[in-house]
Parts: C-alpha cells; structure tokens; sequence
C-alpha cells in the first residue's frame, strides 16, 4: 500500500508529463505572436517550475491533513492553503514587475494542473487510457 506522500510523489510526476505538451504548445504559440522566444520559453520554464511546486505542495499538505483528526487536519490544508495565496501573489507581482519576464507567459502555467485534471477525467469518463 502506498504512503500519503508516494501518491502525492507519483501525482506530480504524473502532472510534470502533461505539463511538458502544454507548455511546448505555448511556447509556439507565444513565439507565433512575435514574443521574444528566450524570454517567453524562460517564463514558461519558471510558471511551470512554480506551478508543479504548488501541485506538490497541495498533495504534500493532504497526505499530512489525512494522518490527523478531521480538526486538526482541516487547520493543516488552511494554513497550507493561506501560504501558497501568499506566493502565488508574490510570484504573479514579480512576474508583471520584472522587466525580463514575460507576464502572460510566467501566469499562464498557474492553470495547467486545472486544465489536465479537467481533460483526464474527460477522457477517463469516456473510457480513455490511464
């Protein structure tokens, strides 16, 4: 059986595949509009890198939730909850402030994991793969 914290592990390395097509196609995509291809392709690098984090930590602090009382694990997820707002909103501030970052492009990945757990349990409902 596995740990908390093996599932959270095999989720990210599950989220990081789906990731990588995503941000492939968006790197075409923002180099087809005319952006500047280091600077869009090191955004998408640094959103994503962000964005697996955040999965991660989202996993980490619900596998540490389940081991205690349905109180003291709530408290857990909110408190995790409250800390990845914070960064989130420090890293979208450094985004549109730094002059070597693209925004749209370093905020974009924030919405990958929405988009991949949308579209697997699309294609799990209608009897897709794994």
């Amino acid at each position: 059986m596995m740990t908390g914290r093996e599932i959270a592990r095999e989720e990210t390395r599950r989220m990081l595949r789906a990731f990588v097509p995503l941000t492939l196609i968006s790197f075409g995509v923002f180099v087809l509009v005319g952006s500047e291809p280091v600077r869009a392709g090191v955004s998408l690098l640094l959103g994503a890198g962000y964005s697996l984090l955040l999965f991660r930590m989202i996993a980490n602090s619900a596998a540490k939730a389940a081991m205690f009382p349905p109180a003291q694990g709530t408290g857990i997820v909110r408190r995790g909850y409250f800390f990845r707002y914070i960064l989130t909103g420090v890293m979208v501030v450094i985004a549109i402030k730094a002059p070597f970052i693209h925004p749209v492009a370093a905020i974009l990945p924030l919405f990958f994991p929405k988009i991949i757990l949308v579209g697997s349990s699309i294609f799990l409902r209608k009897g897709g793969g794994n």
